[in-house]
C-alpha cells in the first residue's frame, strides 16, 4: 500500500480516533488504527469494540491496501513533521515508512486482518440535529451522568426524540439533569428512549465541536452519528432508564433569580474550602440577601452575601457546592432561576423565564455549629 496525503488532513483523520483507541488492553491490535486505501481516500478506523470510528480523507492512491498502525504514535509523529506532504507506504513484513522531505520515519504495523470490523451505514433513514443543539444539550447533561459501575443504566444519557422535542436526562442518584428542547426540522421523527454511555457521549461531543448538523440514527442497539466524511458508532447501554419524572417534585419551592455571573463567582468562592471529605454550602436566604457559608474544619471558614429580591421567611439549605457550579454554568441566560424548598426537598436551578432545562440537585446535612 503506497499513498500521498495533506498532513493537515492526515492529522486531523487520526486526531478523531485518539479517545478511543484502548490505552489498557489485551488485545494490542486495539492500540491501532487501520488505514485502507478506497478509490481516492483513505479510510481511518478505530473502535474499542463498543465505539467505533471511521473518518475519510482525500488522498492520493498509488497502490490500494491496509495496514493497522499505533494510533497515539503516529499522531505524535504526523504532528511534529513540518511539511506539507505525507508519503505514507507499507514494506515488506508490514513495516511503514512515513515520509515528507527529509524525515522518514519507520514505523511496525499489524496485519488488518484480525482488525474488528466497523459497518459504515447506507440508505438508512436519518434524524438530522443541529450541532449547536446538541452541543448545548451534552453540555448541560453530560456532568450529571454517574461513574456508578454498579448502576449500569445510570452510565449514560437517556435520549429520546417524540412529539418534535429532544429529551434528555443524566443522573447520577444525587443530582438529575433534564433538558427538552424543539427538533428543529421535526418530520415525525422518533426516537425511543436509549441510553448513550458516557464515552459514546464524550466522543460526540468532540465530534460537533464544528460543523453545522450531524444524521442520526438507532439500528441493533448502535447509535450511528455521521457528520460530513466521518461516521461514529456507538454500542447502547442494554438497560432499563430508572423513572426519573417521579423525582422531580410536584411544588418547586420559592423562587429566586439571581444575576449568573454574580452567583457563580460567590459559589466558586466557597469552593476554596472544600476537600473531599467536606463539600458542602449552607445557603441562607432572608431579609432581602442571599447568604452563603462554608465552613471546613481542615481549611477554615468562608462566607459571603448576594442581594436578592425575598422578604419571606428565612430559607435555609445545604448542598454540595461542586454540584450547584455544574449545574449553572451552562445556563446560556444571564438570569438563573434557584428554587428552594429548605431542607426538605431538592433546589433546582434553571433560566428564568426558560423551561427548556432543569437540574435538580438533593440537598445535603451540614455540620451544626
Amino acid at each position: 500500500m503506497n499513498f500521498s496525503i495533506k498532513r493537515d488532513i492526515f492529522l486531523n483523520g487520526i486526531q478523531k480516533t485518539l479517545g478511543i483507541v484502548e490505552r489498557k488492553t489485551t488485545l494490542p491490535i486495539l492500540n491501532n488504527i487501520l488505514i485502507q486505501t478506497e478509490s481516492e481516500q483513505i479510510k481511518i478506523v478505530a473502535t474499542d469494540r463498543e465505539i467505533g470510528l471511521i473518518s475519510y480523507c482525500d488522498a492520493k492512491i498509488i497502490t490500494q491496501g491496509k495496514i493497522t498502525v499505533a494510533a497515539r504514535k503516529l499522531f505524535e509523529m504526523i504532528r511534529e513533521i513540518e511539511g506539507d506532504i505525507i508519503e505514507f507506504e507499507v514494506m515488506e513484513n508490514n513495516w511503514v515508512n512515513v515520509t515528507c522531505g527529509k524525515v522518514i520515519y519507520k514505523i511496525p504495523g499489524i496485519s488488518a486482518d484480525d482488525f474488528p470490523e466497523v459497518l459504515d451505514i447506507e440508505n438508512i433513514k436519518t434524524l438530522k440535529i443541529k450541532c449547536s443543539v446538541l452541543k448545548n444539550i451534552i453540555d448541560k447533561t453530560f456532568f450529571a451522568i454517574s461513574n456508578d459501575e454498579m448502576r449500569p443504566n445510570l452510565n449514560g444519557i437517556f435520549f429520546k426524540v417524540t412529539d418534535g422535542r429532544i429529551n434528555v436526562v443524566a443522573t447520577d442518584g444525587h443530582r438529575l439533569s433534564l433538558v427538552n428542547v424543539p427538533l428543529e426540522s421535526d418530520l415525525g421523527d422518533t426516537v425511543d428512549g436509549i441510553i448513550i454511555p458516557r464515552k459514546g457521549v464524550s466522543e460526540i461531543r468532540k465530534l460537533i465541536e464544528d460543523g453545522d448538523s450531524v444524521d442520526m440514527c438507532v439500528i441493533e442497539g448502535v447509535c450511528v452519528i455521521r457528520k460530513n466524511n466521518t461516521i461514529l458508532r456507538i454500542s447502547l447501554i442494554d438497560a432499563e432508564y430508572p423513572d426519573y419524572k417521579r423525582v422531580i417534585p410536584e411544588n418547586g419551592g420559592v423562587e429566586i433569580q439571581l444575576d449568573k455571573n454574580q452567583i457563580l463567582h460567590s459559589l466558586r468562592r466557597m469552593s476554596v474550602m472544600s476537600t473531599e471529605r467536606f463539600s458542602g454550602v449552607k445557603i441562607e436566604v432572608h431579609d432581602q440577601r442571599m447568604v452563603l457559608t462554608s465552613t471546613n474544619p481542615d481549611v477554615g471558614e468562608a462566607k459571603d452575601e448576594i442581594d436578592v429580591s425575598y422578604s419571606g421567611d428565612m430559607l435555609e439549605a445545604g448542598y454540595n457546592v461542586r454540584y450547584l457550579i455544574d449545574a449553572m454554568e451552562p445556563v446560556v441566560e444571564n438570569i438563573i432561576s434557584f428554587k428552594i424548598r429548605g431542607d426538605e426537598g431538592p433546589g433546582i436551578i434553571g433560566s428564568a423565564g426558560n423551561s427548556d432545562y432543569m437540574c435538580i440537585v438533593m440537598p445535603v446535612k451540614l455540620r451544626k455549629d
